[in-house]
């Protein structure tokens, strides 16, 4: 059971202590109370032997902060746990479903299938009749559904005033060869000007690195097409990527 809002906000007020500010007003300004009620509650706390004169935290705190947070952790668990249980998933159905199958799923082209078919790997159950390639609700869901998390390969092209006419329109096809089945995405008009006249039609021309991180963690990998001078503009863009699609991995090429 969730800890009631009187120990929930000593507690609030016990991790700050615990990070080092002891100062009422920073406490009561990042947990949103008024500076009265964190000495209210510093005052309990004191009394309780949760902190000694100084602020500073006492074992009987520590112990009360361990399980209040284990409470918490306990409680959060719980909850997400019903809620996967009425949490709706949408999948491609794999041969005919009805209602209340047992199914399994499985990521295919960086889209979710699911087949009443027996096997290994996550499961749920549908929620509705669907035949093969119908939309199916699915429901109930357990286990991991296993992804081959994709590539980001961008493909970095000499700046417009760089370019040599002569530039090996091979090498770029022979990259994209090598990254084996990927989608395609250029940005700017440099990069669609080199597909063009490569004869490519990119998958991605909008958003292209965005879209290729949230491919590439569906199980699909990408290459990028983009000039030297768009690409400085893109770094920062890259790195926030990374950091949110810690699985993907980015490969940077030079031409």
């Amino acid at each position: 059971m969730l800890p009631d809002q009187g120990t929930l906000t000593q507690i609030m007020i016990l991790l700050h202590i615990f990070d080092g500010e002891k100062k009422p007003s920073a406490i009561a300004k990042n947990i949103g109370i008024t500076v009265q009620g964190v000495q209210y509650h510093m005052k309990i706390m004191a009394g309780k032997g949760l902190i000694d004169s100084g602020g500073n935290i006492t074992k009987e705190g520590f112990n009360f902060l361990d399980t209040g947070l284990s409470s918490m952790r306990d409680f959060v668990s719980q909850s997400i746990a019903r809620l996967d249980d009425v949490v709706t998933w949408e999948a491609i159905a794999s041969g005919r479903i009805a209602s209340g199958d047992e199914v399994r799923l499985e990521m295919r082209d960086g889209y979710l299938y699911a087949s009443a078919s027996p096997g290994k790997g996550a499961t749920g159950r549908s929620r509705n009749d669907a035949e093969d390639g119908d939309i199916v609700a699915v429901t109930s869901i357990n286990g991991i559904i296993n992804v081959k998390i994709g590539t980001v390969s961008v493909i970095v092209l000499p700046d417009a005033e760089n370019l040599s006419k002569n530039l090996d329109l091979n090498s770029i096809t022979g990259e994209l060869h090598e990254n084996g089945k990927t989608l395609l995405g250029s940005i700017g008009e440099e990069a669609y000007v080199i597909c063009r006249k490569s004869g490519i039609i990119p998958d991605l021309e909008y958003a292209s690195i965005h879209s290729a991180f949230e491919a590439g963690i569906r199980g699909v990998s990408s290459t990028v097409l983009v000039s030297n001078r768009r690409f400085h503009y893109l770094i920062s863009d890259i790195k926030d990527l990374q950091n949110r699609y810690r699985d993907v991995n980015v490969r940077i090429k030079y031409l």
